[in-house]
């Protein structure tokens, strides 16, 4: 008796395909001295994030209402990661737009700078999709305060 052909299907979640998503990298240069940018929501959402400082630089997270109207039927519990690196020759550090919060554990707020040369981390989860109280939690992965020597 011939052994019947079998391949993946999706009654067989074993044999589920890998899924490979796109990611399209953007680049900001920041050349101006110790000020503040603001991310767009193309930026964030593109999930890998080029920085290049030239002085101490802020760049800011847009805002919870922005991310939540940028996510096609977005809902409570969506997530997406993005990571930052920093090719630059300065600090940059991570501010947060309104509606955006830092995740703390223990009274300990995680750190939200990225030295140069180093690479960091973000998860944003919206935790409310109500117009005029949107919310999204922030997770830091990583620590990059201080060079490694």
């Amino acid at each position: 008796m011939a052994i019947p052909a079998f391949g993946p299907s999706p009654n067989y979640a074993r044999f589920s395909t890998p899924v490979f998503p796109t990611v399209t990298p953007t680049t900001q240069v920041l050349t101006t001295g110790g000020g503040v940018v603001t991310g767009t929501t193309t930026q964030i959402l593109a999930g890998l994030l080029r920085m290049s400082t030239t002085n101490a630089q802020t760049f800011t997270t847009p805002t919870a209402a922005l991310i939540v109207a940028a996510i096609n039927g977005c809902q409570v519990g969506t997530s997406f990661d993005l990571d930052i690196i920093n090719y630059g020759a300065s600090t940059l550090t991570i501010g947060l737009g309104t509606g955006v919060t830092v995740l703390t554990v223990a009274t300990v707020a995680p750190v939200l700078t990225v030295v140069t040369l180093a690479s960091k981390r973000l998860k944003f989860v919206v935790t409310n999709v109500t117009p005029g109280s949107e919310a999204v939690d922030l997770y830091a992965f990583g620590s990059t305060a201080a060079a490694v020597a």
